[in-house]
């Protein structure tokens, strides 16, 4: 039983005749009568509300992606001959945030109701929806009845994979421009024949195939595209400073989905591809393979990951690649600049990779210090926070310039552009024909 607003009003009503009857004679009876009245009558609303039958499911999407916004559905029905005051609190997830956290409505005789509410992961893996909290308000309005509905219901959040799916309903022949990646021209870059259509404007001369458009009398042009069964090869840090926060969800969260949907572009345009997850070791390694499958398994072996609190050793995760990158590959690096002592211990490994390889080093910008940078300091203590944030910029530049010479690419962008910036170098790299 749990004592409404009402009748905690009425309670503190009735203190002024309860004081009133230490200094009146013979008004203690009448003011016991009423409290035992109210009493009673709590009573009973209760049991009315506790007898009062409502039936709640929870409905759940079939997948949760991590830092998206999932619907989530509660079916209220009440098959009673009242209409019922009802409160339902849904026991989501710690790592979940839904929005609303509680819902009040009143549920008319014989009926049902769908309520919804928004739940966003902030991280990834396995969770617990707990079971399904509902008060039932007496017809007095004066007690709650609450009671626990059974609903444990274990979830899995994924990396956001909302750019593959894009693209997977996107046209065969892969629409790239539409999905807001680079639109890229071959003007004969290629090196495998695909198919003849008509002349467009634009069209390079070059392009043109003579023999064909005589047969056909009028202009047609040939198409080349990029050679396939070439190497991609993705890592991923898993190290202390992808634990930062951007936007909402980690750097890592980020390089996750950024990784997923290189992945997934790459499979889908016929090359193999390999990942490895590391931090102060490799804690996964796929070679690199083609098809489906490999994304799937690229899929489990990101599902999981988080970060370590521990500094990253690239030295031995380059030692380990140049043993087992046989092939001349795209070596697509996430990794994090924050920290110049340790960014320095890449200049080298990645210069000696770049030999063989193509690398190039992806990193999520830190949007917060640019935005503090970008508001005049009104106090002294936020002067000192904008000195360091100043600090750590100029440190993060030099140890951009560092590792980026010698024929190894850097990338650092906002978060929402990572996705995208990662796959246009990769077209990039394919048309020039650099694999």
């Amino acid at each position: 039983m749990i004592p409404t607003a009402r009748l905690w009003a009425t309670v503190c009503l009735l203190a002024i005749p309860t004081v009133a009857a230490g200094f009146v004679a013979g008004l203690w009876p009448l003011v016991l009568l009423v409290d035992v009245s109210l009493l009673v009558l709590a009573v009973l609303d209760f049991l009315v509300a506790r007898r009062a039958v409502v039936t709640v499911t929870r409905e759940l999407p079939h997948r949760f992606q991590v830092g998206v916004d999932n619907k989530v559905s509660l079916d209220v029905v009440n098959p009673g001959g009242r209409a019922l005051r009802l409160e339902l609190k849904d026991d989501a997830p710690e790592a979940f945030s839904a929005t609303p956290e509680r819902h009040a409505f009143r549920l008319s005789a014989r009926s049902r109701a769908r309520l919804t509410s928004r739940c966003t992961p902030k991280g990834r893996g396995r969770f617990e929806f707990a079971d399904l909290n509902v008060r039932v308000l007496g017809p007095l309005g004066l007690a709650w009845h609450e009671r626990v509905v059974p609903a444990r219901t274990q979830v899995s959040v994924f990396p956001d994979m909302r750019g593959a799916s894009r693209l997977l309903l996107s046209d065969a022949a892969l629409d790239f421009v539409n999905l807001g990646l680079r639109q890229l021209r071959r003007d004969g870059r290629g090196t495998e024949f695909a198919r003849l259509r008509d002349y467009a404007q634009g069209d390079s001369v070059r392009e043109v195939d003579w023999k064909a458009s005589a047969r056909r009398g009028k202009p047609v042009t040939r198409v080349m595209e990029s050679e396939r069964s070439q190497t991609v090869f993705i890592g991923v840090d898993a190290g202390r400073s992808m634990a930062a926060q951007v936007d909402g969800l980690t750097k890592l969260d980020h390089a996750v989905n950024a990784a997923l949907f290189l992945a997934f572009v790459a499979v889908r345009n016929g090359d193999r591809v390999g990942l490895v997850v590391f931090a102060d070791g490799v804690k996964s390694f796929l070679a690199p393979a083609a098809g489906r499958a490999q994304y799937r398994k690229i899929v489990d072996a990101l599902y999981s990951s988080t970060p370590n609190l521990t500094t990253v050793d690239y030295l031995a995760l380059f030692k380990e690649l140049n043993v087992r990158l046989v092939r001349r590959s795209l070596l697509c690096v996430f990794t994090d600049f924050l920290d110049e002592d340790q960014a320095a211990t890449m200049v080298g490994p990645m210069r000696r990779l770049a030999r063989r390889h193509v690398p190039v080093c992806l990193s999520v910008k830190d949007a917060a210090l640019h935005r503090l940078l970008r508001t005049p300091p009104p106090e002294a203590e936020v002067a000192y926070q904008h000195a360091v944030a100043s600090e750590l910029l100029l440190e993060r530049e030099a140890a951009k310039r560092k590792v980026g010479q010698d024929g190894v690419t850097v990338i650092d962008v906002e978060a929402d552009a990572l996705s995208l910036a990662a796959v246009n170098k990769y077209l990039e790299v394919k048309a020039r024909g650099a694999l």
